[in-house]
């Protein structure tokens, strides 16, 4: 709202030059009526002299600080009671009156030019209190009483009024604008009725306020919201051909544009035209040189709201009028930016955007503002008009705006935003090698013309923007695409990007060179990116790749150890480079793979990855590699075991509860895969696997055995049992020959224990397979030579442990399942045991069992044939050497056993051996002889016949038996001498 005020007009002085002196008029009354009277006036000039007493404490009131919150409400009261109505009272102070009103509007004329006092309410009050007090002031004045006087004091008031009304009207406080207005009318009337109006400077003053009177009426009316009556009086206010003064028709054609402007808002589009048309009119007839400087402003807000209430109106012939006025505009103003605005408005409110058009407006007013915040959002605002219609004439625009107008204003952050916006655009539309170039180009110009590369955030946004396009380009397989997008991100005016975005961008040319098959592009990207970049797992990873493809496995190998040391949490990227190698068929780096997995890691995994899966999978490739030109590779069988071992840990893990995803995926079937495939890898390579990674392989098959039999298969307990027992056997196998290698004492008796454990197993799983009828005959004997080896096993281990008290126990185990042909080792096994038995045992405890056993064997081993005679006839001169310091009943009884296996193998080429017997008759012959030179003739005739019986069975012709008998008759007994 444009509210004008002329130079000194605003201000009231005192109408004392207008006014006539004339004695007072004397009235006489009845001395009756008098009292009534007299106490009427007093009250009246009692309300008076409060009125008087009120308008004096204004001033300080209202300039006080703080202000006094009561004025409002007084000023308020006393407008209710103003004017005062004629009287006696009155007339006495209409001077004091005049100019207390005169007073009071000079103030409120100054309050409202300061811009500190923003109270406008209060504003309003005091102006209507004020014209009020004028009004009640001129009503008691004599001046009335001439025709002159009337009109200068009507003239006066009713110019007061109306600025009174129109600042009210201004600050919409219309019930003030109307009680002024009420009272304007008053004058306006009388100003009429004074002599009949005709031409002279006269005519022209009461013309010009009788139109501005009207036009404040209509102006209320439509705050009012009646624009019936603002139509009425609008047409009483007589404007065309009225020559009003400059300064009232800017006023007037302000309240005019203000009813239109307001019209416009409301959507009202004809009243809009209306009422902005007649507010053109009226200030188009004024002289614009003569109007204030407002003027100009006002003009082009009024054709502005035109403009656009044309617009609104949508059919051809406002178009063409709003065209007439937009032409008329750029005329008169050129480059004024408004105009361009209005151009653009008009273009883009037609059915089909001519989008050279617009982008020459948009053009020239680059060309030609002074670029500010508002302006350049402006100007942003319409380019993103334009992209609606044409992204490429938009594109071009921007780099318009860019070049010719930012570089100049030196304002980074517009040049950031408008850039920004580019790349936005560009990223809307189809892809194409242009679009790439010229962003290219204008991230070249703007790196010339700016010298600094862009804020983090700004640059963050482009790249996002940028990546988005890289993405789409990758998934479409649109490698060369792609790259070209990833160089722009990398661009110099990103240069504060940060290492983890540039290493990101770096990583998606990698892969594009990948799927090109450029090996050397790829490795070439990659010595370019920082070392924080290099360093990260991703990027190790693709690095990794490539140099699968490529055959560096230099390369591949330091990418796999960087990948492995930044894997601390997460094997997501260790696992996929396990089958990256496989992909590529590198089974040595698959495996090298594959032991940082189980070196880092063991057997936990990512969710996502089903982990039975992944170990059988890897299991399958180590067997792949595990023999290597008939050779076994024990690296890889180290491999294997920790492969089994994991997931024997993680199948018993998923037998409690709760039990992890990665755990729940362990079923019976994968129970079934691993037991069978360990089993199986222990039988074939047994003989050259090392007796160590044998055993762990054979106890992750036993685990896997016994978690298959916790589930109920009854039927198929029988394998999975001999399976088991199978593990035992060959375990207790194993242990025995990693004791026996053993160089540390402690060590080896760890292993010895470990013997007794599992030939204690697999005799108790033995012992009922061999009860059971389902053996085979062949089974049969196989498992009794296995149970007797065992057995020797668990001899071995109590004679290294010294648990003397267990032999009892194992040496009847021996004679369970009778195996002449097995005894041979067992009989060795005994004169071991009682070697070591004889340093422990000084009280013979254990010695007689030992001998005992040992006597068993040559028994049952010439029961069943005693084919080997050799090996009978040593064990024989054993069992009699050993006896000799122990029991010599053993040694006599061996010396019968010997004559009689001797006798019975005379005449065969089998026969005893002629230097045992020899030996045997020797000995036993010296031993009689010792009796006999300590006097014992009994048992010395004893040792000495045993001697030739043994000798006489010799098959050498008997030379032995001669020799002894010559040499038993020269013995001479006491019996016979006596």
């Amino acid at each position: 709202m444009l509210s004008k005020v002329t130079g000194s007009g605003s201000y009231l002085f005192p109408p004392s030059a207008f006014r006539l002196n004339l004695p007072p008029l004397k009235l006489h009354f009845p001395i009756a009526q008098m009292a009534p009277l007299n106490t009427a006036r007093s009250e009246r000039e009692k309300k008076l002299k409060l009125l008087l007493s009120f308008t004096k404490s204004v001033p300080d009131r209202i300039t006080a600080i703080p202000r006094d919150p009561a004025l409002s409400t007084e000023l308020q009261a006393h407008i209710h009671t103003l004017p005062l109505s004629h009287s006696a009272t009155a007339t006495a102070k209409q001077e004091e009156l005049d100019r207390a009103g005169t007073e009071l509007w000079n103030l409120s004329t100054r309050l409202r030019r300061d811009e500190s006092h923003n109270d406008k309410k209060l504003l309003c009050l005091l102006r209507v209190f004020a014209f009020l007090l004028l009004d009640s002031g001129h009503g008691q004045s004599g001046s009335l009483s001439t025709v002159k006087g009337m009109k200068q004091g009507c003239v006066r008031l009713l110019r007061v009024a109306l600025k009174a009304a129109k600042f009210c009207l201004d600050q919409k406080q219309i019930e003030l604008c109307l009680k002024v207005l009420e009272r304007a009318a008053v004058f306006e009337d009388q100003l009429g009725k004074v002599g009949v109006p005709g031409s002279g400077v006269d005519g022209e003053l009461r013309a010009r306020l009788k139109a501005e009177y009207f036009v404040l009426r209509t102006a209320l009316a439509w705050r009012q919201e009646r624009m019936d009556i603002a139509e009425h009086m609008f047409s009483k206010s007589a404007l065309v051909g009225n020559h009003l003064d400059p300064a009232t028709a800017e006023n007037l054609s302000d309240l005019l544009y203000e009813i239109g402007k307001d019209m416009l808002h409301k959507k009202n589009y004809e009243m809009a035209v209306k009422w902005l048309g007649r507010s053109h009119d009226v200030l188009g007839e004024q002289d614009l040189e003569k109007l204030s400087v407002d003027a100009g402003e006002l003009r082009l807000s009024i054709m502005q709201s035109l403009v656009k209430a044309f617009m609104k109106l949508k059919n051809p012939d406002a178009e063409g009028k709003a065209w007439e006025l937009v032409n008329l505009l750029e005329t008169d103003y050129g480059d004024k930016m408004v105009v361009s605005l209005l151009k653009l408005e008009l273009l883009s409110s037609a059915a089909t955007i001519d989008a050279d058009q617009y982008y020459s407006v948009l053009l020239r007013m680059i060309r030609s503002i002074v670029l500010t915040e508002v302006n350049f959002k402006t100007i942003m605002h319409h380019i993103h008009k334009l992209k609606d219609h044409n992204n490429a004439t938009a594109c071009k625009i921007l780099d318009d705006l860019i070049v010719l107008c930012l570089f100049s204003a030196e304002n980074q952050d517009w040049i950031e935003k408008a850039t920004i916006t580019r790349i936005w655009l560009s990223t809307k539309g189809p892809d194409s090698c242009n679009i790439v170039k010229s962003l290219q180009e204008l991230f070249d110009a703007v790196s010339r013309g700016t010298k600094n590369p862009f804020g983090a955030p700004a640059t963050h946004a482009a790249q996002t923007l940028l990546w988005k396009r890289i993405e789409s380009a990758y998934s479409q397989a649109e490698y060369e695409s792609t790259e070209l997008w990833c160089r722009l991100s990398v661009h110099s005016l990103f240069d504060k990007a940060g290492e983890f975005n540039k290493a990101k961008i770096a990583r998606k040319m990698i892969l594009c060179a990948l799927s090109r098959q450029e090996w050397s592009a790829a490795r070439d990207i990659f010595f370019q990116m920082s070392d924080s970049g290099k360093a990260e797992a991703m990027t190790r990873y693709l690095m990794y790749k490539v140099s699968l493809r490529s055959g560096h496995a230099d390369l591949a190998g330091e990418c796999l150890d960087a990948v492995c040391h930044k894997s601390s949490k997460d094997a997501t990227l260790l696992y996929a480079c396990v089958l990256e190698a496989q992909k590529a068929g590198d089974r040595r780096q698959a495996i090298a793979a594959l032991r940082k997995v189980l070196e880092k890691y063991g057997c936990s995994v990512p969710a996502g990855i089903h982990l039975p899966a992944l170990l059988r999978c890897t299991t399958r490739l180590l067997v792949s590699e595990l023999v290597t030109e008939g050779k076994l590779n024990q690296d890889i069988a180290e491999e294997l075991c920790k492969v089994f071992e994991g997931a024997a840990t993680q199948a018993k893990a998923s037998r409690q509860r709760p039990a992890t995803l990665a755990q729940q995926q362990f079923t019976t079937s994968e129970f079934e895969w691993f037991s069978k495939n360990s089993y199986n890898l222990s039988l074939k390579h047994c003989a050259e696997l090392h007796p160590q990674k044998l055993t762990r392989l054979l106890n992750a098959c036993a685990q896997f055995i016994t978690l298959l039999k916790d589930q109920d298969q009854d039927e198929a307990n029988d394998d999975l049992n001999l399976r088991l027992m199978f593990c035992d056997f060959l375990a207790a196998c194993a242990f025995v020959t990693l004791a026996r290698a053993e160089d540390n004492i402690q060590a080896s008796l760890q292993h010895y224990l470990a013997v007794r454990r599992h030939s204690q197993s697999f005799r108790n799983i033995a012992s009922e397979q061999l009860r059971s009828e389902k053996l085979g005959d062949s089974a049969r004997v196989d498992l009794i030579a296995k149970h007797f080896q065992v057995i020797k096993f668990e001899l071995e281990a109590i004679l290294k442990l010294e648990v003397w008290n267990s032999m009892d126990d194992l040496f009847e185990e021996c004679w369970k399942y009778e195996n002449p042909h097995q005894y041979e080792t067992l009989a060795d096994l005994v004169l071991v045991i009682h070697s070591c038995i004889v340093k422990v045992d000084p009280a013979g405890k254990y010695q007689a069992k030992i001998l005992a056993v040992l006597q068993k064997i040559i028994n049952i081993t010439w029961r069943h044939g005693g084919n080997d005679i050799v090996k009978l006839a040593h064990w024989i001169r054993c069992l009699f050497q050993i006896a000799l310091s122990f029991d010599e009943k053993i040694s006599l009884s061996c010396l019968d056993q010997a004559t009689n296996m001797a006798r019975k193998k005379q005449g065969e080429q089998n026969h005893y051996p002629t230097a045992e017997l020899e030996w045997l008759a020797t000995t036993s012959f010296n031993r009689g002889v010792d009796f006999y030179c300590a006097s014992d003739d009994e048992n010395s005739r004893v040792w000495a016949e045993k001697a030739l019986v043994l000798a006489s069975v010799a098959e050498d012709g008997g030379i032995l038996r001669d020799l002894l008998m010559e040499k038993y008759s020269g013995l001479r007994w006491e019996a016979e001498t006596a």
